[in-house]
């Protein structure tokens, strides 16, 4: 073990961050920072095996009764029958029975890759988490940024941005790493809803059915709402009473009775009354928190945090670096500011931050980069904004005529404009 590098049994338990860095290394990195990496494979898989189940159910079902229709035509029969006869019957197995292996293989094709997806991440997270130290310093590089290139993707396709999260994937070689897929979907569903189309949103709903009656989530209700709603601003009452019957009533009557209740009632009352009466099923812009509220949803379904982890990082580095005296600076070139959160365009973020809090902080002289106390090294504020400790000065700064010499700005200052810090 090379010196000064030391490997993850020898991290103390409270050293290093999970940002990075060579003590990066604990399992709770990858929970925290890789979540979504395992999470949405996962969830897909466990989608597909019970989707999976049911289409072999419905083609073991299909099997049997074809079966049973064969079964029927020879069970009583005391003669020999006909091939022409049963040549009709034994086709429709052959097909019900065709149809089950086809059924089968896809299904066991979809698990598998789903599988295959998860255990390939857990090869590349190994071989990001692993330390190794015959390995090039470029692979360590390589690694790290490949892994921070993850994290910006995953954000990106928060924010709906599809295209550049695609050609970042491509430029990193992160294939099969993220799952554009899923925001592929989440997108195409905002455009819909948007337009005024609820179909692939209902569409997704019965597909991840079972998942969202378990955490019991609304998002199907409010999808038939907005149809409800279209048809009685259309006065179409008749078809907004059977599409109620045969759609609305099955998903609310036992779990959602508030909204059918709501529901009936708009389509009760005249519509001016039900306008005053439940805005939000009239509203203009109902659509548009349709889409929010399925945002919200799909995120829950998947267990996704609020922010994403790219969000997270940026907001605990600024936040480590923000003080109370920070404050847009406007005036100072952006590349010659030395706060990065004074940045103008940096300040946007960090203003709803909380300001940094350490304890325990050494100050160090900016000469001798020595440690400054309040005995023999006490440490002076110059209006360069360097820190410089007793020692340096009475080293060679002092001047004539109580001043002395800032080698910041080259140029000598008087004594009192070098303000004594003080330790709280």
């Amino acid at each position: 073990m090379a010196s000064g590098e030391p490997s993850t049994s020898e991290v103390p338990p409270g050293a290093g961050t999970t940002v990075g860095g060579k003590h990066s290394k604990r399992k709770s990195d990858i929970m925290s920072l890789d979540y979504c990496t395992f999470r949405v494979p996962y969830n897909e898989l466990n989608v597909k095996f019970r989707n999976g189940q049911k289409d072999l159910d419905r083609a073991a079902a299909s099997v049997a009764r074809a079966a049973n229709l064969l079964t029927k035509k020879t069970a009583g029969a005391t003669e020999p029958q006909a091939k022409e006869a049963l040549q009709k019957n034994f086709e429709f197995l052959l097909k019900q029975v065709q149809e089950a292996r086809a059924a089968m293989q896809k299904v066991l094709k979809e698990e598998t890759d789903e599988a295959d997806k998860i255990i390939r991440r857990c090869h590349m997270l190994q071989q990001e988490q692993q330390v190794n130290e015959d390995r090039p310093k470029r692979i360590d590089r390589s690694l790290e940024k490949r892994k921070f290139a993850r994290h910006i993707c995953w954000h990106l396709l928060r924010c709906g941005m599809i295209v550049p999260a695609k050609k970042l994937v491509a430029e990193m070689k992160m294939e099969g790493l993220v799952d554009i897929s899923i925001f592929e979907k989440f997108y195409e569903i905002e455009q819909a809803l948007l337009d005024k189309d609820t179909k692939p949103c209902i569409e997704w709903c019965q597909y991840h059915r079972h998942r969202l009656r378990k955490i019991g989530s609304r998002i199907e209700v409010v999808a038939r709402q907005q149809d409800i709603a279209t048809l009685v601003e259309e006065q179409n009452i008749p078809e907004a009473l059977a599409y109620i019957k045969k759609y609305f009533v099955p998903i609310t009557k036992t779990q959602f009775p508030d909204d059918l209740k709501k529901i009936m009632g708009s389509v009760a009352m005249p519509l001016e009354i039900s306008r005053m009466r439940n805005k939000e099923l009239h509203a203009e812009n109902r659509y548009e928190a349709c889409y929010e509220f399925f945002i919200k949803e799909a995120y829950r379904l998947y267990q996704l945090p609020e922010h994403s982890a790219f969000s997270s990082i940026v907001q605990m580095g600024i936040a480590a670096q923000k003080t109370a005296m920070c404050e847009p600076d406007t005036k100072t070139p952006t590349n010659k500011q030395r706060c990065v959160v004074c940045r103008p365009d940096i300040w946007p973020l960090a203003e709803g931050l909380p300001n940094a809090r350490s304890d325990g902080n050494k100050i160090l002289c900016s000469l001798s980069n020595t440690v400054c106390n309040d005995e023999d090294n006490i440490p002076y504020l110059f209006p360069s904004g360097h820190v410089v400790g007793l020692r340096a000065i009475n080293a060679g700064l002092r001047r004539a005529n109580h001043k002395v010499y800032d080698p910041m700005h080259k140029q000598e200052i008087m004594e009192e404009e070098a303000l004594r810090m003080y330790f709280m």
